[in-house]
């Protein structure tokens, strides 16, 4: 089908407003946050489930595929069209929490609602998800985030987004709706995610492979009843990572991670800039159990300054959840005296007090400081490699340094504690042309003309892909397994034979024509 009868057929199924065609949505939509792919024929903005039903199943009949976007914040080409007849699906407009069931403990909610607006349903109610969401979760969808996967808040305990779900809601490639888990069963509801195979796993980190999500269900618990905080100074790297290796085996946390002094300055900075410090001060205040303890909070905020965590080459922040204060308080007596083994020092808790007092701020972080484009890359190591893992991408990258010198570009990581792991992310920052989709993400009401006058770098960018491929394969040989896998991850390569074979054969029995977002997870098969 040409593109006009197209639109016109999409137009006349869930009406022209939610189907946009015009120059600048087109190009808008062919970005994510480092790859560019072609321009799709146009964009699906689907109010109900049932109108992603009808829109996929018009589009796929006439041939062409559908690639379903979440919040936008993924960097692997996971929802970047590589075919130009594509027909891309932003599902941001289904974003409501449908249903939360205290007695049953699980919340339904639409795919494309925020992590951020499902925390503050959940918050007046006293519960939460287990894992609760990423750092970009004001943009971040839910939909998008379980199609990726992804680790943060809540995952020292509570593992990846993954570990949380009990059912999802999916529009295959033919138009089929159907529901995994329990809530699958006639007359079920969400509160298991088997009951036979785990189907809902199926769905999970897919990319959107083998279904658009629309809705999903996930477990509840209550919110901790004492929320503690430490950050802690080690000199070098591998030190830090050692503190992190003993943390995990002690179990203690519920969110843990390192940064690096530039990235330490960063978010002084970038706090600074957005006024940042003034809402985290209120987010505190409002979240302590009481009155008094939110002032205490703050004071201790406003007194401790940034000026210790900048000046730390290796820091790590760490929230601890507990029944009351006596359990806190002996959970960071335990802590401390592991960092004291590990040659530590105390720092002031500014960052972890920070993020759970605003834990979605505004994402100026899109960006760096000086708006400079910039990529991760992750692997999550088991605990005994990871300290070899990172030794490894450090000496590849100090035998190139001449070459990031000449590039202009820097290097900075981050680690975080989950169950059995540590997640490090590499991160490349360099001077570069930035697209719409940075500065819509960066929520900043003015962008400097500076950033906006940078020219397009290719052999920028081209430099800054061909580290990232090797620090993928490092990780790799090192078993590290990968969230976000998209487009740019060597996802298929680890696999062993059997394995691939039950996942293409998968894909092509949901997917027997290959429409549903090929390329992603599974590269095409040719010949």
């Amino acid at each position: 089908m040409n593109p006009t009868d197209l639109i016109a057929a999409l137009s006349a199924a869930i009406g022209a407003e939610q189907v946009l065609h015009d120059e600048r949505s087109r190009a808008y939509f062919s970005h994510d946050l480092f790859h560019t792919g072609r321009p799709p024929v146009c964009v699906v903005v689907p109010r109900t489930p049932e109108q992603v039903v009808e829109a996929v199943r018009v589009a796929t009949a006439a041939g062409h595929p559908v690639v379903p976007r979440g919040g936008g914040m993924s960097y692997t080409g996971g929802y970047v069209a590589d075919d130009e007849n594509a027909v891309m699906f932003d599902l941001r407009r289904l974003d409501r929490v449908l249903e939360i069931d205290e007695v049953n403990r699980f919340v339904t909610v639409e795919a494309g609602c925020t992590w951020a607006k499902l925390h503050d349903a959940l918050a007046a109610k006293g519960l939460r998800t287990p894992y609760w969401g990423p750092l970009s979760g004001q943009k971040a969808s839910i939909g998008g985030t379980l199609s990726q996967n992804s680790v943060f808040f809540g995952s020292v305990r509570h593992g990846s987004a993954a570990e949380s779900v009990l059912s999802v809601d999916v529009v295959l490639a033919d138009g089929t709706r159907m529901r995994t888990g329990s809530a699958g069963d006639v007359n079920g509801k969400p509160f298991v995610r088997w009951g036979g195979p785990d189907i809902t796993g199926l769905f999970i980190g897919d990319v959107g492979a083998f279904g658009i999500k629309v809705a999903a269900s996930l477990r509840l618990i209550k919110v901790s009843e004492a929320i503690g905080f430490g950050s802690y100074a080690f000199d070098d790297f591998e030190t830090m990572l050692r503190m992190q290796v003993d943390l995990a085996h002690a179990g203690h946390g519920a969110e843990a991670f390192g940064i690096d002094a530039y990235k330490a300055r960063n978010s002084a900075q970038t706090g600074k800039q957005l006024g940042a410090a003034a809402k985290t001060a209120i987010g505190v205040l409002t979240s302590g159990k009481s009155l008094l303890s939110g002032l205490k909070d703050v004071a201790g905020m406003a007194l401790a300054g940034t000026t210790a965590l900048e000046q730390a080459a290796y820091s790590l922040h760490l929230t601890v959840e507990g029944d009351d204060d006596a359990h806190i308080a002996l959970q960071l007596s335990r802590i401390e005296a592991l960092v004291k083994r590990n040659k530590g020092r105390v720092l002031p808790p500014v960052v972890p007090k920070g993020m759970r007092g605003l834990p979605f701020p505004p994402l100026r972080s899109a960006l760096g400081v000086d708006g400079q484009r910039w990529v991760p890359i992750h692997g999550i190591v088991p605990l005994g490699e990871i300290v070899a893992t990172v030794a490894e991408v450090e000496a590849m990258l100090s035998a190139r340094q001449a070459e990031l010198d000449k590039m202009g570009v820097l290097y900075s990581p981050l680690t975080t504690n989950v169950p059995n792991g540590v997640l490090f992310e590499p991160c490349y920052y360099w001077y570069d042309e930035i697209s719409p989709l940075h500065i819509e993400a960066t929520e900043l009401g003015n962008v400097p003309a500076a950033w906006l006058e940078r020219e397009r770098r290719d052999d920028r960018r081209a430099f800054v892909q061909g580290l990232w491929m090797d620090t993928a394969r490092i990780l790799s040989r090192h078993g590290a397994i990968n969230f976000q896998i998209g487009r740019a991850y060597p996802f298929t390569e680890k696999l062993s034979a059997p394995t691939l074979a039950l996942l293409r054969g998968l894909k092509a029995q949901l997917d027997p024509r290959g429409l549903m977002n090929p390329g992603a997870l599974l590269p095409r098969q040719t010949g």
